[in-house]
């Protein structure tokens, strides 16, 4: 039944396991390393909160879907995982949640979390620019009156960069005076 408390947290980016605590998925903005000339694509991290709470009923629901059993029986193998939980967090390896970490039991009643390896690996690093990051830099460092950081179009006007796709927009205009170029040599012809 573990294997579904994963699926279950991928989904909902909530797990709440009874007696043990909260599970929650909290998404990481893109990072940009200057000196390195890096920029870390966004990521997401598992963290972990110990207190004690009951699943709410979707997740039950999901549970009996997912397995097949009755409500009462998936009651019961909750508490059974739960209780498997917390008594293997006590040992020296700890508990195991296959994709999603390792619980060890610190002191008499404190869970320490260990994320599974965070799936930052299969998003690369990706090379930028240096004088994206040299902007960046100079920016925070010339600017501190700035609220904001320059990103996108502002970047790339600092950088002397400007977009030229706002030109192209107007392509009807000049569709729009050879048509009545086109109308007004017909009317002179026939009139």
């Amino acid at each position: 039944m573990q294997e579904y408390l994963l699926k279950y947290l991928i989904l909902h980016k909530n797990l709440a396991i009874p007696k043990v605590g909260v599970f929650n998925i909290e998404s990481l903005s893109a990072q940009v390393d200057g000196t390195n000339h890096l920029l870390y694509p966004p990521s997401q991290v598992i963290r972990f909160k110990q207190e004690l709470v009951s699943p709410d009923r979707s997740f039950y629901d999901f549970l009996v879907r997912e397995t097949g059993l009755e409500l009462v029986d998936v009651i019961k193998k909750l508490q059974q995982i739960s209780i498997q939980i917390l008594a293997d967090s006590k040992e020296s390896k700890g508990a195991i949640l296959e994709g999603i970490g390792t619980l060890k039991q610190e002191n008499a009643s404190h869970l320490l979390f260990f994320s599974d390896r965070p799936l930052e690996y299969l998003y690369p690093q990706v090379k930028i620019d240096k004088a994206i990051s040299l902007a960046k830099s100079a920016n925070m460092k010339q600017a501190p009156f700035i609220s904001h950081e320059l990103e996108g179009d502002e970047l790339r006007e600092f950088l002397g960069q400007a977009n030229d796709v706002e030109g192209n927009d107007n392509w009807w205009v000049y569709a729009l005076g050879l048509l009545i170029l086109g109308i007004g040599a017909l009317l002179f012809y026939y009139v």
